[in-house]
């Protein structure tokens, strides 16, 4: 990105001291809002620098090539390629730098300015990019750096020719981004249900199953994918989850009078769950995606808390044998990019719904041989929200 080179004109002692004056009473009270906390931590997410960029122009590609010099320390170069003969031509050098309280952005440009640096300081670091200014300076007076993760940099830059305010934005593409892996793990509350449908009833007599919706819990740990084009990532995912539903059914094998099977009360439900899910951003690098995918549930326990009829030790009237042990869904929600605190750890909030496609009815189907009676199926439903973050970045 280039810079102009020609300075404000000097002005006079007297001028400078009432300039000065003036800036300490007017401004004072606004720079508090523009300093920047956590130097260490802006450094390390400008690391994403390292790199070539390239803009296509009428007069040839642009570059602008990073390298990381130490922890505190970046260099760069900006150049250009003549169309002609696709020789390269230095435009300019570029530095970031972090010393004691301050980050700096110090150009040379080739040809200019005496071949002497111009120094930009670092004035805010937030969701809209890293802007540098030096108000002394003509144009720019303001740059600002936004990274839109490992694949597009954008750059803008706002000064003064002839006393009006000029702005230019330059778009630049990594020339190779590999993809990148993120661990992550997560926690969250869910709500689930069980969802009978068709005939759940074994023999006359009996009522339709009610079940309802029970508060759970979920845990689990994520591998992200990030593919290079910022768009689509793949979430792998493994975890354990609470799933909780509430359950009314009464009925008979034998005549009306003798209830052999009855289930009031809370099933209490711990599965080991697998999921892959595509994870689509709505722009290049976004806060905001939706993921959709399969899912895989192993049911590891399964009680009833309430009223289970009849008991004893035949494994038939078991409340634990009332599911199957498999189940296959899918999963889809939305998540969006939430950091709390001024460490940046990769939060996400997330919410999401779980539908199974399995039948986990393992109850009714056991007391009858025929399937006219019991054609139905039972299997979950839920809703979860839940927040996580990056295991790299903590």
């Amino acid at each position: 990105m280039l810079i102009r080179s020609r300075l404000l004109p000097a002005l006079p002692t007297a001028k400078w001291l009432i300039v000065g004056l003036f800036s300490t009473f007017f401004f004072a009270p606004f720079s508090v809002f523009s300093q920047v906390d956590d130097l260490k931590g802006i450094m390390r997410e400008l690391r994403a620098l390292d790199g070539t960029w390239f803009m296509p122009t009428d007069r040839g590609d642009r570059l602008e090539y990073w390298q990381i010099e130490d922890d505190s320390t970046f260099v760069g170069r900006g150049m250009r390629i003549k169309p002609e003969n696709g020789d390269t031509v230095l435009l300019e050098t570029m530095r970031i730098e972090r010393r004691d309280t301050t980050i700096s952005y110090i150009v040379n440009v080739r040809g200019q300015n005496q071949n002497r640096p111009i120094v930009f300081k670092l004035t805010q670091a937030d969701y809209d990019g890293y802007l540098f200014e030096n108000p002394a300076h003509d144009d720019p007076q303001k740059i600002r750096y936004l990274l839109l993760g490992n694949r597009e940099l954008q750059v803008f830059t706002e000064g003064k020719r002839n006393n009006r305010t000029v702005t230019q934005e330059y778009v630049f593409e990594r020339e190779f981004t590999p993809g990148s892996v993120e661990f992550r793990v997560r926690g969250g509350i869910n709500a689930n249900t069980l969802r009978g449908s068709g005939t759940l009833i074994p023999l006359s007599g009996a009522t339709e199953p009610k079940f309802g919706w029970r508060p759970g819990w979920e845990l689990g740990t994520q591998a992200v994918f990030n593919g290079r084009g910022g768009f689509v990532s793949i979430n792998c995912e493994i975890g354990l989850a609470g799933r909780y539903s509430s359950a009314n059914s009464a009925f008979d094998i034998f005549d009306d009078s003798l209830i052999v099977y009855r289930r009031d009360g809370t099933y209490s439900t711990l599965w080991l769950t697998l999921a892959v899910a595509p994870e689509i951003t709505f722009k290049r690098d976004g806060r905001l995606s939706v993921l959709i995918g399969p899912y895989y549930g192993i049911l590891l326990t399964s009680r009833l808390n309430g009223v289970v009829e009849p008991q004893g030790e035949n494994q038939l009237f078991e409340s634990n044998n009332d599911f199957k042990k498999n189940d296959l869904g899918v999963l889809a929600g939305l998540q969006y990019k939430l950091n709390f605190g001024k460490k940046d750890i990769g939060g996400k909030i997330g919410i999401r719904a779980n539908i199974g496609l399995s039948d986990l009815d393992n109850l009714y189907v056991r007391t009858t041989k025929g399937t006219q009676q019991t054609n139905g199926r039972v299997s979950l439903m839920g809703v979860a929200v839940y927040y996580s973050v990056n295991l790299l970045q903590l």
